[in-house]
């Protein structure tokens, strides 16, 4: 494999670690966010209701059972609220920004291969080439019109 200017390694490096950072920060909110809607649920009302029943439970299974299927429903509403936090969330747009600005430097830094280098010298030395001959017919017609003009 041909080797990168440190340049844009140093970009690579930079672009991958914001990545990881910035997944860091999505996982951090995620948690968070878990953690508020266990807190949401267990201060419901439904929640308090289940307790109260699953504590008279020996008397009483099948309103325990209702009050069990009222809180798990809250649950799934508490949870979808925090999801749409999260995907609406900062962190996680910061992390779609960094991932794709790492993937470009990475592309970037694969193109520049040494055989594309190589491409690149030929092209410049064949421009340099056909300048020259252009320059050394110049100075001949220049050269040839200057001894005409002197003959005269």
């Amino acid at each position: 494999m041909a080797k990168k200017s440190s340049k844009e390694m140093k970009e690579v490096r930079k672009q991958v670690g914001a990545t990881a950072r910035a997944a860091g920060d999505v996982g951090r909110k995620v948690v968070e966010t878990t953690r508020q809607t266990a807190r949401e649920v267990g201060k419901t009302r439904e929640a308090k209701r289940a307790k109260k029943r699953a504590k008279v439970a020996s008397k009483a299974v099948k309103s325990a059972a209702g009050a069990a299927a009222t809180l798990a429903r809250t649950a799934v509403k508490k949870g979808q609220v925090g999801a749409k936090k999260v995907a609406t969330s900062k962190e996680l747009k910061t992390t779609k920004a960094s991932a794709r600005k790492a993937a470009d430097a990475t592309k970037k830094a694969a193109k520049t291969t040494s055989k594309t280098a190589r491409k690149r010298g030929q092209a410049a030395a064949e421009t340099a080439r056909a300048r020259s001959a252009e320059a050394r017919r110049r100075a001949r017609r220049k050269a040839a019109e200057a001894r005409k003009k002197a003959a005269k």
